[in-house]
């Protein structure tokens, strides 16, 4: 996926409220068909204390952002980081807001946490121009006040290419091969589900841009930092679409046939949702949802078709998924959750008055 190529755009995963149900009237979704699970929504529900690998509690730490701006209300997820101070999310959902609810623990549609977040509270990844798929589509934000109850997650290190991930968030859901728009009642509820990191997004345009024509590959729009693209599988050769145009581009990566009844995708609402990976004792925030691309659109370009196997479903069978990785963005990250003690502060400025004065005299010197 590639945002300049001719004709291809990402699509957010964010998602607009809507006044359609009484009951939801503040918080239900954008009324489109998505989805994002193998089988009934209700079977994918996550809860409060819920274990996943024996972590109680595993998803406690998913925020439910609920932000309002010039062009309405909408819906975001995101993660609490280590140390209950900030939320990671996608840049999108926090580039323009006038009022933002973080929630955390919502469940039926109750809260257990929340908290508010100022305009200044937000800090925008600076690469971020508004393309979806450079790897800058990132955003921390501050909390009003910390979350001592809940414990935060601790970000990948490593590149995460291959490896199976956990994904929730607090978007739309319902069936992989459906059109239908899932019960509002749904909406309720945050959702889970697995899949695999197939490749990112530098190495597919790369690889795709040999074997297209007019494909646009810029190497240095990937510069931002890295984004994972994975697939969603229901098991057949048709619909592994990363699979079968990497048959076609040289096989510069891998892509299995899925994870069976536990394969999912990202949908609408999940934007800025995390995908956490498993390191032996506790799951590692590794990907920040960001952007999804039908595989009708995609899969034309390589002369493939029959790759989706629900065209009208945004988030079906067949379709792909964007996440910016968070080991791409540990030096900002940390800089800017950083809480320095007052006298590293006052260090920090006579080191910055001292850089700013040898800068000066270089400057002075070379002309």
């Amino acid at each position: 996926m590639t945002i300049d190529s001719p004709g291809l755009k990402a699509v957010a995963l964010a998602a607009a409220l809507t006044a359609a149900s009484a009951a939801y009237a503040n918080d239900a979704a954008l009324l489109t068909p998505l989805t994002a699970n193998t089988s009934s929504p209700s079977n994918w529900r996550f809860v409060p204390g819920q274990a996943f690998n024996g972590v109680a509690g595993a998803l406690d730490g998913v925020a439910r952002l609920s932000y309002a701006n010039a062009g309405g209300n909408w819906i975001c997820s995101g993660s609490l980081l280590a140390g209950g101070q900030y939320v990671l999310t996608a840049a999108h959902c926090a580039d323009d807001f006038s009022s933002m609810k973080v929630s955390f623990g919502w469940a039926n549609g109750a809260v257990g946490v929340s908290r508010n977040v100022a305009v200044t509270g937000s800090y925008v990844n600076p690469r971020w121009n508004g393309d979806l798929d450079t790897g800058a589509d990132i955003a921390v934000l501050k909390l009003d006040q910390a979350v001592t109850t809940i414990k935060g997650y601790k970000l990948s290190a490593t590149n995460d290419v291959g490896k199976d991930y956990l994904m929730a968030g607090y978007g739309t859901s319902g069936l992989g091969g459906g059109d239908t728009e899932p019960n509002l009642g749904e909406r309720a509820w945050g959702h889970y589900g697995y899949n695999s990191y197939d490749v990112d997004s530098k190495s597919f345009n790369e690889i795709s841009n040999q074997v297209v024509d007019n494909w646009g590959y810029d190497p240095n729009y990937y510069a931002p930092g890295a984004t994972y693209m994975s697939d969603y599988d229901d098991g057949s050769a048709a619909h592994n679409t990363l699979g079968r145009i990497a048959g076609v581009s040289g096989n510069g990566w891998r892509s299995g046939s899925g994870l069976g009844a536990n394969e999912a995708l990202a949908a609408s609402g999940d934007s800025g949702g995390g995908d956490f990976i498993w390191n032996g004792s506790e799951w590692l925030l590794s990907g920040v949802h960001s952007w999804g691309f039908q595989g009708s659109e995609m899969c034309p370009n390589f002369n493939l078709s029959d790759c989706d196997a629900s065209p009208g479903n945004p988030s079906g069978f067949g379709d792909l998924s964007g996440s910016t990785a968070t080991y791409s963005h540990l030096a900002w990250i940390n800089a800017v959750t950083a809480v320095p003690e007052p006298q590293t502060y006052a260090m920090m400025l006579s080191g910055l008055a001292m850089a700013g004065l040898i800068a000066g005299r270089r400057r002075q010197k070379q002309g």
